[in-house]
């Protein structure tokens, strides 16, 4: 059957449609099509997962009891209330419900962070560690990224979050090649921050290509230079939750200082079964050279002929991500099951 959420976030209207199959309750339906509903106790006691009923026929209550919507708040319009933790649906209905968020949301939040460290971990890539505030940690899901905002630059400047979700500390890695002044400044920017204590404001979190929930198929990893950072926060939050399915990771770079956490990616290989790391370094030297994007893909169909199961991030330039979409989509993998931010903001001219 089918089930309808309604509801408002920033005043706008959002609707949200998902099935459910028979004997399942509201929440766990909405939880397995990825939409984030408030839960606390999960015995209907706390009114935290509190919705109307708008239409249909469910079972509510710890006694299961039978609600219509019609019963209830006709005058009003109100529909009838019930809690989503233990309500299980006889027919389709529709629920309003206060503050939840589909696959991929989440509130962005503008935030005063304190400069931890910058330091170059290998070449020319720097290592920026950003500590949050106390209070309640400001969610964001494995593989988003966040906007700094500068006080000296009119623009803000984005970098994928290295870290995995519920630290404290949030960590990112820049790439400062001299030939990169935007990159570099904004170096130049944190290290002054750093020095002088003072704070920087963060807005958190961005991006669509980002694990809400662990996935239940085996995971293709594609990063090209600092596209690393994206594939590092979702393996290590996958790799605390203990997770299963194989997970590939392919890491392309121009030149050997590139790869500036190898030791990293090895060290999960050797320590995890179910973990593959293959590194891939081009060996060049031209910044304008793009021979080394089809490396990547390469890589990957000699040892994933079938790809109809998988799913693949990639992280990288847009002419490296859409040149890997077409190669392993025309090798079976389901377009659906290809995921990149650069496909939210760039196009194929």
């Amino acid at each position: 059957m089918q089930l309808e959420i309604v509801s408002k976030i920033d005043n706008e209207p959002r609707r949200y449609l998902f099935d459910c199959m028979t004997g399942e309750s509201v929440h766990a339906a909405a939880e397995r099509a990825s939409i984030r509903l408030p839960l606390s106790c999960k015995n209907g006691v706390c009114h935290i997962c509190r919705a109307n009923l708008l239409s249909g026929t469910v079972q509510s209550g710890n006694q299961r009891q039978l609600v219509k919507a019609e019963l209830k708040g006709a005058e009003g319009g109100l529909g009838t209330e019930i809690m989503l933790c233990k309500t299980w649906p006889e027919t389709s209905c529709v629920f309003e419900v206060r503050n939840i968020y589909g696959p991929g949301e989440l509130p962005v939040k503008t935030i005063a962070c304190q400069v931890l460290k910058v330091e170059v971990i290998k070449g020319h890539v720097y290592q920026v560690d950003l500590q949050l505030p106390a209070g309640k940690i400001p969610e964001h899901f494995a593989g988003q990224y966040l906007a700094l905002n500068l006080a000296e630059r009119e623009e803000p400047a984005f970098f994928s979050i290295a870290s995995r979700p519920g630290l404290r500390t949030i960590t990112l890695h820049i790439q400062a090649d001299p030939h990169l002044e935007s990159a570099r400044e904004v170096i130049h920017m944190l290290s002054s921050s750093l020095a002088d204590k003072t704070v920087v404001s963060v807005n958190l979190p961005f991006g669509e290509a980002c694990l809400v929930k662990a996935p239940e198929k085996p995971l293709i990893l594609m990063a090209a230079g600092t596209g690393f950072a994206q594939m590092k926060s979702i393996i290590e939050h996958l790799l605390s939750l203990d997770y299963s399915h194989p997970i590939a990771l392919y890491w392309g770079v121009r030149k050997q200082e590139d790869m500036y956490l190898q030791g990293l990616a090895q060290d999960w290989s050797d320590l995890h079964e179910n973990f593959q790391f293959k590194p891939l370094i081009a060996d060049i030297e031209n910044i304008k050279d793009n021979a080394h994007h089809n490396q990547l893909s390469d890589a990957v169909l000699e040892a994933h002929p079938e790809l109809e199961n998988s799913m693949v991030f990639v992280s990288g330039s847009p002419k490296l991500v859409f040149s890997a979409m077409d190669a392993l989509t025309e090798a079976g993998l389901p377009e659906t099951q290809f995921y990149s931010d650069v496909l939210a903001y760039a196009s194929r001219d």
